[in-house]
């Protein structure tokens, strides 16, 4: 669906979306008319290029700095983004965060700090500070996920990661059930492994699909869920896994 004729005041925020997912996530959405705020942590130069490739579907596009892996961080990175776009946030994709490869009990507390307060407190924290405009402007967020956790599995390859991650999705539940009345929506996009993940092809032969999923699959999900036409879901998590941890 083009979006094209929406408030032109109106942006969709996409955090981590200089490289990656997040970048394939913009491209995406500024394909179906919405107005992009890339935001990036120390990847200027990948951010400016999305801004000019958005800008090139005839949208509006802009970017902003932020560090998320502090909470005095993540708050000056919200009163920046207030002051900067102050109630014209209406769609809000908390892609950004941290990936560990590591046994629950080899895992340093660091590490475990460090997913959390990227995985889970610094979505919230933005979740928190938008909901306001979100509600005036009937919003939507997406956060993303990680495959399997719809079935809280036993995860001893990445249990922190994982933990994290099943923690966001209980809170996104939480926040569509309550925010529902209010015609804000919360769903979440759950990827497995895909053409950027960082074990390589040699991880194909645990995927049913055997082969890996490409960025844009899992973009377009996204893309799906923010369309007002399918305004309906809400505190749903759409597996972009190929039947991985089925």
């Amino acid at each position: 669906m083009d979006d094209r004729t929406n408030n032109l005041s109106q942006w969709t925020l996409v955090t981590g979306g200089a490289k990656g997912l997040g970048a394939e996530i913009c491209k995406t959405l500024a394909r179906q008319g919405h107005n992009i705020l890339i935001h990036y942590r120390s990847s200027y130069k990948e951010a400016l290029l999305i801004k000019d490739l958005c800008c090139g579907y005839g949208v509006k596009a802009d970017l902003i700095q932020g560090d998320f892996s502090s909470m005095e961080q993540v708050n000056e990175f919200i009163l920046i983004l207030q002051k900067r776009f102050p109630h014209s946030i209406d769609k809000l994709v908390n892609n950004v965060g941290n990936y560990c490869v590591s046994l629950p009990l080899e895992t340093a507390d660091a590490e475990w700090l460090a997913l959390f307060q990227t995985n889970l407190h610094a979505p919230v924290a933005l979740m928190r500070a938008l909901m306001p405009v979100l509600v005036s402007l009937h919003g939507s967020i997406i956060n993303i996920g990680v495959a399997g956790i719809n079935h809280v599995p036993s995860d001893v390859y990445s249990t922190a990661y994982t933990a994290s991650k099943l923690a966001l999705w209980m809170t996104s539940k939480a926040l569509a059930k309550e925010f529902a009345p209010q015609g804000v929506r919360v769903n979440m996009v759950s990827p497995g492994l895909l053409e950027n993940t960082v074990e390589g092809n040699s991880i194909i032969k645990f995927v049913p699909m055997q082969r890996l999923g490409s960025l844009k699959e899992a973009a377009s999900v996204v893309a799906f869920l923010l369309d007002d036409e399918n305004s309906y879901i809400t505190g749903q998590n759409i597996e972009v896994g190929g039947g991985i941890r089925l």
